[in-house]
């Protein structure tokens, strides 16, 4: 199935395959072993992020508009079904790229507070 992998530490977006859940922590990577989706959007594209993300060493992050605040680490944004189910993504690569913002470790310390570093 088609998702998208967020590639921070490359600052870039790839098209990539999954084959079940399972395949979401490894190819998040970073040694993720348990995820989280943070931001389901409105046309059911589902963002998964590691959930240890603050507790393990990180490249940076992505923010979007009206975000309070950036997810870190690597994610990956697949679709979603209305029984929960993967599907490919709705959304372009392109409509992706264009939405993510950036974010250098320094940038994303600063969000988040010296309390998890």
């Amino acid at each position: 199935m088609k998702a998208f992998l967020i590639d921070v530490e490359a600052q870039k977006v790839v098209e990539i395959q999954l084959n079940t859940w399972k395949d979401i922590a490894p190819t998040i990577g970073n040694d993720c072993t348990i995820f989280t989706t943070p931001v389901t959007f409105d046309n059911n594209d589902t963002l998964y992020s590691d959930d240890e993300g603050l507790l393990k060493e990180f490249y940076g992050g992505i923010m979007m508009e009206d975000w309070a605040y950036p997810i870190v680490g690597n994610c990956i944004l697949q679709g979603t079904d209305e029984d929960g189910d993967p599907t490919d993504p709705i959304m372009t690569k392109e409509e992706l790229e264009a939405m993510i913002i950036w974010m250098t470790k320094d940038e994303c310390m600063e969000y988040h507070g010296e309390q998890y570093f």
